[in-house]
Formats: structure tokens, C-alpha cells, sequence
């Protein structure tokens, strides 16, 4: 019975549906047409079955493996639901949900995001050398010591030079990149192990603009066809073959894949992860110069950010496999259900794990609509948001860019002053020495303390966001290569970004000392405000003897000592492992699969570790959280005109987002323990938001060529918990009718590319019309004041703000706008009248006449 009769016959049968009888016929068919090219028709029909029928032996194998994984996924997710309890101590299957995504140690579990950093965390920690190589300069961005970063490229891809050191760092990218590898796999995933790999990424609007017949051009001579095996076959690539397969490979990556994709009844993008990434490494380089050059022309010519970028992507699939199952999608979809399915238990009358929290009948009923659209906002911004509109999406972050480099340099201010309040409540719950807030700041610039953070087990942000995506206070930063390098050397030269990873990890090693200082006692002895945080991570007992048994470091004589995460997850090595393994209760006699037992063991209690500092540091120094932005952005997608609204919305809200949910968190968690505790947490965090937020606008004012308000008026302190308390913006309009951007309420609350818009309008189009109309034209004044607003760097930094408007700014309106000097008088008159201000540099002065005058602060 030839191959087709047996598809019938299958179909007949119920085996097989028509839809999968056809896909297996056209795959025979391709086979078939590419083998009969080298042999008779009858072998070439018998070898395309038996290759047809091993594929499908190994997609079976395959198969049943990935389900057992997701069956023991799930299983573990229904423990942690039927399990889960509010802070008051009922079940809520809803937040038990949430959690596993992501939770700041209110969830019980380890949580997808948490886990994600966790593993690029613990890959910074081997790969120190590496990251200590190739920082950034701290003036222009530059990447240090470029040319040993292609020497470890040609060492990764095949091509070792002399020199030690650069060998030693690719033998530490291998390691992590075989760890990942066979971390994936164990997860459900399949790829294949490769000597002398390198990613390489392909730009695909670089493909689109060269078009296909130049590309397969300049690619063909640089593969190795040696390496290289026919997709179909699994043996040599013909050079027909190679030409249909860079057709296929072009028309997939400038299509973003959808040319791949067959139309079934699914939407796409939702299929299993563990099949995935192995397509992304068919296309071998002959060596490492010629895969350089293809980098510099179709790909990422930056091997450090190509490196990084593979780790983070191998992080984040890692995490959601292991924690949702080869396929999280569908897991996702799976818990959405069964979310809905306890809320319409509820609204029946029956037992349910739904929390109903005291609402409605009605309520409930509309939550059983909401919770699906919930749990998707929150997964697709864990995953990352698609970009369906390319050109707007880049277009619009752009803008977004140039608004945070002009208007953001003196946000450090705020930081400086506001940070170490917030480290101090954070360190209280956490059950640290509260001192260590208030001297963080001192060890900003150190490198020697970023490095040692970093080899304990912690992320350096550089490495984590390594495309530059993500800045404080500003939230995402997309859009092009020089815009983001716009924004984010102003936060880097603010001191805002340094200020903050130092400030992250000081908060991480003392949080290691803390570990380090309880470790000679038991777990039920543990001091109770840190061991209430360990539970909150999944900490247990067992966990916590692993982790008292870890080396207590001391990087410097005489220092403090610290249990770092990355000696806990080396505990599966050395003379420790006996012990270790009794902990763990690993018993089985073959000696190393114990290893790689115990290996996994101690990883994960590693991580736990790390997602519990990571998760407390993010307390103590807010910038974000999954959760927060997503309540805003929805299932809105990137590069439609309401989802870049709603990114600009966003913009400059996300810290004071996060900030607000994580502290009522912290209150409530307080309020478990006590009443008093709760009513004190409360009142520590107005009083210090408040002062934080007092001394902030003083030092604001004092950048703008100010002297410091007057502190006797009840407003100030109004507005100064409003900005000490993240919305600095909106504190402007408590008792003004603008911002200190000159927005109206509306327009800031919208966002300042709103802003930007009505303001290009009022130049343009506004002056023009009031032209033609006969009325006042101010196109000097609106010129200036334009551009008072929107100079990347120069009007926003704090320590050069002052003296741009004055030198620069101020003497142009003289030139261009005859009642400068009527205006820049007026200016001084209000802030007298407002808020009781001088000026120590004068509006319209080329130099200052005297210091600030700090008579204001002593009320």
C-alpha cells in the first residue's frame, strides 16, 4: 500500500483527521520532489517515507514528553491555587493567578518575572569578567574595549587568538549558553547543541531594503555548506536546494514569519515554546570573520548586546516553561478558564475559591468578563507586547525619547532625596539595619561594589536591558537607535542612573549580610519579619538549612559577611555535596544524576533567593512592575494609534504606579500583624513621602535659578506629598493652572507627547492663525519658551538647566521678542506672590548675582 492509501485508510479509520492527512501528504510530497532529483523514483518514494515516519517516531516521543510536562505543570498550579490565601487568610484563586506571574512576596510561589531575572541574574554572576570588560563609558554610551569584544566573537565562533583572559571569558559564555541550552530542553524544548555558536540576529528591515536577490548574494559566500543540512532531508544542501531554502528564509524573517505560518483555526503566536528557537540556528557562518560581517550589514554588530540579548530571551522562555509548562500559553489560557469557572460558582451559590471580597451578586458576574482580559494584559506585557505597526511604534518612542532627555535630567534630584526614605520602609519590613538608606548614596560611582554585587548573583541593568528599553521614571524606551542612546545618556549623566543601580546593589548585599547574620539559626528562630518574607517567596525550612549551609563570603578582609545566591546554586560542587544532598533528600544511587539532582535543587532555591532581594529591592528603589503598567495598557498593542497613546500616557506615571501599589501593599501587610503596625507604617510613609517630597521641590527650584518656596504655606506641604509620593507632575496642579512643563491639566494628565503636540500646534498653525486674524502674535516668546522645553539634555539636566535658560535662552527672547524684558519681570512677581520665591540667577541675566537664599527652609 503506497504512503497516500495509507492516509486514507488512516482517515477512514478515525486515526487522523483530513486536515492532518494533508499536512503529512505535503511534507511526503516535498521530500519525495527533493530526493527523486538523486535517485529513482521508487527509492526516492521509500527513503521520503522512512524519513517521513523517523520524524514523526521523534515528534511522538517528543509529544508525550511535553504532555507529561504540562500535566505535572499543571498539577503543581492547582496546589498553588487550591492552596492560596489573602492577607486575610481566604482563598482567591484570582490573585493566587496573578501571583504566578508576578508578586512582590505576597504570593507564596515563585513567580514567572521573579524566576526570569533570577536566571539572567544568576548568569551575570559567571559571566563578571565579561560585564566588567565591556561596560559603557559613563560620558558618550561607547561600549569599552570594542576590538576585544570581536576578538571573543572569532574565540566563541571557532577562531581562539592569544590571548588568555578573552578565552577565559568565551570559555564563561559557553558554560552559560550549554546551561541555558539543556535548562531549555529539560523544560520540554529540543535544540540541538552547536560547537562554535555565536546568536546572530537579523535586522529585518535591513533585508526589506537590500531586497531578497542582494541579500542571498551576500550571504551565500559566507555559510559553511558543510555544516549546513537540508531541512527536509537531513543531508547536504544542493545549490538548488540553498536557493530555496534563502527564499523561504527571507520571505519568513521580512514577513515577521507570517510567510511560514499555515491559516488554521488558531490564532497565531500562541503555540508552544518548547518548539521553538531551534528553526534560528540552520544558518551556519563559515567563520567568525564572516559572521561579523554579516552582523555589521543583516544583523546586531554589537557581539556583547548579541550575547546578552540571547540570555534574556532564553531567561524569559526558560521561566515560563518551567513554571506553565512546555506550552504557558496555553496554561494561561487554561487558568484564565478555570478563574472564570470559580467566579461562576460564586455567582450560583456554590463553593467556590473566587474571593468575593463582600461585592455584589452583579460585580462578581461582571468579573467573570473581566478576569480573562486581566490575566492576558498581564501575560502579553510579561512576554512583551507585539508591535503591530512598526513605523508609528518606532516613530512615536522616538518622541517619547527626546521628551524624557528634556525633560527628566533632573529627576535624580527627586531620587537623591526621595530613595533613601523609601530603602529605610523598605528595610524596616524587610527586617534590615535601616542606617544603610541613608549612606547608600555614598558608594554610587564604586565599581569594586557593582562588580561585587554582580558576582554574588545580582543583574547589572546595563546587561539586563541591554537594548537600552527600559529607564527609570520614564518607563519603556523603544523607538530608534539614537533616541534611546538620547535618553539614555541623560539619565546616565542626571546621575540617576547610577545612583540607582548602586542604591540596588547596596540594598542586595546588606540584604545577604541579613541572611548572613541569621544563618546559625533554625528556621522557626529566623528574625520574623525576614522569615515572613521568605514564606512569602516559598522559603521553607528544607530551603533555608540549604541556604545557612552555604560559605559565608568575605570579599575583603575584615568585611561583612554575605551568603551570596551564586554560592548557593555552586553548593552542587565541592566538598559540601554530601551534606547538601541529605538536605535535599537526593538518594539515588547513580552518582550523577544525584549531581544533576541536587544541581537543580540548589538553582532553585539560588533563584528564590534572588527573586526575594529582587523583589524587596524593588520596594526599596520603585522603577516599575509588570502588573502595575499592564492594569493601564491592557491588550492594547504597540504601534496602533491607542496603544502609543497609552504609552504616552504612561510616560513619566509608571514609578508613581508602582510606587503607590507596592507601599498600600506594605500597609496592608502591616495591618495583618497589627492595627498599630499598620497605622504606623502608614504614617511613616506620609511623613517621609512629605519631607522627601518637600525636599525635592526646594532642590528643583534651586536648579531653576530659584530660591526655595516659602515652607509656612499649607500648599507647599500639599503638593510636596503629592510629589513625594511619585506624582510629582500632578502635584503642579494642586494650586497652579499649569505644570512646571507650562501644561495645562489635561495635557499633562494625557501625557507630554500630548503636550509636545499642542505646543507645535500653538507655534505653527496657533501663530499663523492669530496672524491672519489680526490678533497679538508672540512667535519670539513661543519660539524660545519651545525650546526652553524641548532641548534634549541641555533644559533638562539639573546642574546645566539654569544656566542654558539664562545664557542661551533668555538673551535670544531679547532678540526676538520685544517685551522679554516685561515678561522675564513678571516671571519674578509670581513666584514672589505664589509661593514667596526669588530668584538667586535672575531670568534675563547672563550670570547669577548672588547664592541661593535658603532663609525659606528655616520656616
Amino acid at each position: 500500500m503506497g504512503f497516500k492509501d495509507c492516509l486514507i485508510s488512516a482517515v477512514d479509520q478515525g486515526a487522523i483527521n483530513r486536515a492532518e492527512a494533508q499536512e503529512l501528504a505535503d511534507a511526503f510530497d516535498a521530500k519525495f520532489a527533493q530526493l527523486k532529483l538523486s535517485m529513482p523514483e521508487g527509492s526516492a518514494k521509500a527513503a521520503a517515507r522512512l524519513e517521513l515516519e523517523k520524524e514523526l517516531r521523534f515528534q511522538a516521543i517528543e509529544q508525550k514528553r511535553r504532555a507529561r510536562l504540562s500535566a505535572q505543570a499543571q498539577t503543581r498550579l492547582k496546589t498553588h491555587l487550591q492552596g492560596f490565601r489573602d492577607s486575610n487568610g481566604k482563598p482567591d484563586v484570582f490573585e493566587a493567578v496573578l501571583s504566578k506571574l508576578e508578586h512582590y512576596g505576597t504570593g507564596g510561589t515563585t513567580s514567572v518575572a521573579g524566576k526570569i531575572k533570577a536566571i539572567i541574574a544568576l548568569a551575570h554572576g559567571e559571566l563578571t569578567d565579561v560585564i566588567g570588560t565591556f561596560r559603557r563609558t559613563r560620558l558618550l554610551g561607547r561600549r569599552l574595549n570594542r576590538p576585544t569584544a570581536e576578538a571573543l566573537a572569532k574565540e566563541l565562533l571557532g577562531a581562539p587568538g592569544n590571548d588568555p583572559a578573552v578565552k577565559a571569558m568565551a570559555d564563561a559564555v559557553n558554560s552559560v549558553f550549554e546551561k541555558l541550552r539543556t535548562r531549555f530542553n529539560a523544560a520540554g524544548g529540543s535544540i540541538g547543541k552547536l560547537d562554535n555558536y555565536l546568536p546572530q540576529s537579523h535586522d529585518a528591515t535591513a533585508l526589506l531594503s537590500a531586497g531578497r536577490a542582494k541579500w542571498k548574494e551576500a550571504i551565500t559566500p559566507l555559510l559553511d555548506r558543510t555544516k549546513m543540512r537540508d531541512p527536509l532531508t537531513g543531508g547536504p544542501l544542493t545549490d538548488a536546494r540553498l536557493d530555496q531554502v534563502l527564499d523561504y528564509t527571507w520571505n519568513n524573517i521580512a514577513t515577521d514569519g507570517a510567510f511560514g505560518r499555515k491559516p488554521r483555526a488558531q490564532r497565531f503566536g500562541i503555540g508552544a515554546l518548547a518548539s521553538q528557537r531551534a528553526d534560528h540556528r540552520f544558518l551556519l557562518f563559515k567563520d567568525a570573520d564572516s559572521w561579523l560581517k554579516y552582523a555589521r550589514e543583516y544583523g546586531e554588530p554589537d557581539p556583547i548586546r548579541a550575547i546578552f540579548t540571547h540570555i534574556n530571551g532564553m531567561a524569559s522562555d526558560i521561566a515560563a516553561m518551567e513554571e506553565l509548562g512546555p506550552n504557558p500559553s496555553a496554561t494561561v489560557e487554561w487558568l484564565k478558564q478555570i478563574v472564570q469557572n470559580e467566579a461562576a460558582k460564586s455567582v450560583a451559590g456554590e463553593p467556590s475559591l473566587f474571593n468575593t471580597k463582600s461585592r455584589s451578586l452583579q460585580h462578581i458576574a461582571d468579573a467573570i468578563g473581566y478576569v480573562p482580559w486581566r490575566i492576558d494584559a498581564v501575560w502579553q506585557n510579561l512576554r512583551g507586547r507585539n508591535v503591530v505597526g512598526r513605523k508609528l511604534a518606532v516613530g512615536v518612542s522616538s518622541l517619547r525619547n527626546i521628551l524624557t532627555s528634556a525633560q527628566l535630567g533632573a529627576a535624580a534630584l527627586g531620587a537623591a532625596v526621595g530613595d533613601p526614605f523609601f530603602d529605610a520602609l523598605a528595610r524596616r519590613l524587610s527586617g534590615l539595619p535601616i542606617t544603610g538608606a541613608f549612606t547608600a548614596i555614598t558608594k554610587t560611582w564604586s565599581t569594586g561594589t557593582r562588580m561585587q554585587a554582580v558576582r554574588a548573583g545580582m543583574i547589572m541593568d546595563d546587561f539586563l536591558h541591554i537594548l537600552q528599553d527600559q529607564a527609570r521614571f520614564a518607563g519603556m524606551i523603544g523607538g530608534s537607535e539614537w533616541s534611546k542612546w538620547l535618553a539614555d545618556r541623560t539619565m546616565k549623566l542626571s546621575g540617576l542612573e547610577p545612583m540607582t543601580q548602586a542604591r540596588k546593589h547596596v540594598f542586595a548585599l546588606e540584604f545577604m549580610g541579613a541572611l548572613a547574620d541569621q544563618a546559625d539559626r533554625p528556621f522557626d528562630q529566623v528574625d520574623p519579619m525576614l522569615r515572613r518574607w521568605m514564606e512569602g517567596y516559598a522559603i521553607d525550612a528544607t530551603d533555608w538549612d540549604v541556604i545557612r549551609s552555604t560559605p559565608i563570603a568575605r570579599p575583603h578582609s575584615g568585611s561583612a559577611g554575605y551568603v551570596q545566591p551564586s554560592d548557593i546554586a555552586a553548593l552542587a560542587e565541592g566538598p559540601a555535596l554530601p551534606a547538601v544532598q541529605k538536605l535535599l533528600g537526593v538518594t539515588d544511587a547513580d552518582a550523577e544524576v544525584a549531581r544533576e539532582m541536587t544541581r537543580a535543587g540548589v538553582t532553585r532555591i539560588a533563584e528564590k533567593v534572588i527573586e526575594m532581594i529582587q523583589g524587596q529591592t524593588e520596594r526599596a528603589i520603585p522603577s516599575g512592575t509588570i502588573r502595575g503598567k499592564s492594569f493601564v495598557t491592557g491588550l492594547s498593542q504597540r504601534g496602533t494609534l491607542a496603544g502609543e497613546l497609552i504609552e504616552s500616557f504612561l510616560q513619566y506615571k509608571s514609578f508613581g504606579i508602582s510606587l503607590t501599589t507596592l507601599q498600600l501593599q506594605a500597609i496592608q501587610t502591616e495591618l495583618n500583624v497589627s492595627a498599630a503596625r499598620g497605622a504606623g507604617y502608614a504614617g511613616a510613609l506620609l511623613i517621609t513621602a512629605t519631607l522627601a517630597g518637600a525636599m525635592s521641590q526646594h532642590l528643583r527650584a534651586i536648579s531653576q535659578g530659584k530660591d526655595p518656596a516659602r515652607m509656612d504655606d499649607p500648599r507647599f506641604w500639599i503638593q510636596s506629598a503629592a510629589t513625594g509620593g511619585g506624582f510629582g507632575l500632578f502635584g503642579d496642579f494642586l494650586f497652579a493652572d499649569t505644570s512646571r512643563f507650562g501644561h495645562t491639566f489635561t495635557e499633562s494628565f494625557m501625557g507630554p507627547a500630548i503636550g509636545f503636540a499642542n505646543d507645535v500646534g500653538a507655534l505653527t498653525t496657533g501663530n499663523l492663525y492669530a496672524g491672519l486674524f489680526g490678533k497679538n502674535v508672540d512667535a519670539g516668546a513661543d519660539l524660545t519658551r519651545f525650546a526652553g522645553r524641548y532641548t534634549p539634555v541641555l533644559s533638562s539636566l539639573w546642574y546645566a538647566r539654569a544656566a542654558y535658560r539664562r545664557v542661551v535662552l533668555d538673551q535670544l527672547q531679547y532678540m526676538v521678542d520685544p517685551a522679554a524684558h516685561r515678561r522675564f519681570r513678571d516671571q519674578e512677581k509670581r513666584a514672589a506672590k505664589d509661593a514667596g520665591q526669588g530668584f538667586w540667577w535672575r531670568p534675563g541675566d547672563v550670570a547669577p548675582r548672588r547664592a541661593p537664599d535658603l532663609q525659606n527652609l528655616t520656616m
